[in-house]
């Protein structure tokens, strides 16, 4: 019995493959890249933000959005986005925009043993005492 459903699906497997069978093109030149081009950036998405929170543009720069509240005054964001560019470089939008630091410092690592493979154990219901858990 077993033997005939493996023969079925085989002959199955048979008729669908071909169906996919496609002819290939011809094969092209190949493209050469000019690699003194930087690749086109994606254009920035903002999100929509809660209320009591804008975006500001330090050096009106559409690429490096901040968010700051919208309670502060037109000098006070000033004032602000005076100070975000003076230190600049100081902030980053990932692990290589940070320069002198380490990118061991920034990972969260779990060290595990090689002789103790990894296993999923189910979570405990905790009760309360009461006939209903926690």
């Amino acid at each position: 019995m077993t033997a005939s459903l493996l023969e079925a699906s085989n002959k199955d497997l048979e008729e669908d493959y071909q169906d996919f069978i496609q002819d290939e093109e011809e094969p092209r030149d190949p493209f050469c890249l000019d690699e003194t081009q930087e690749p086109p950036k994606l254009p920035v998405v903002l999100k929509p933000l809660p209320s009591g929170l804008k975006y500001a543009f330090p050096n009106n720069d559409i690429e490096s959005p901040v968010i700051i509240s919208d309670k502060l005054s037109e000098d006070e964001t000033l004032w602000l986005l005076t100070i975000l560019e003076k230190h600049r470089s100081a902030f980053g939008y990932s692990l290589e925009d940070l320069k002198g630091i380490s990118p061991n410092l920034c990972t969260h690592r779990i060290p595990i043993h090689p002789a103790y493979p990894p296993s999923m154990e189910p979570q405990r219901r905790l009760d309360n005492g009461d006939g209903r858990s926690c």
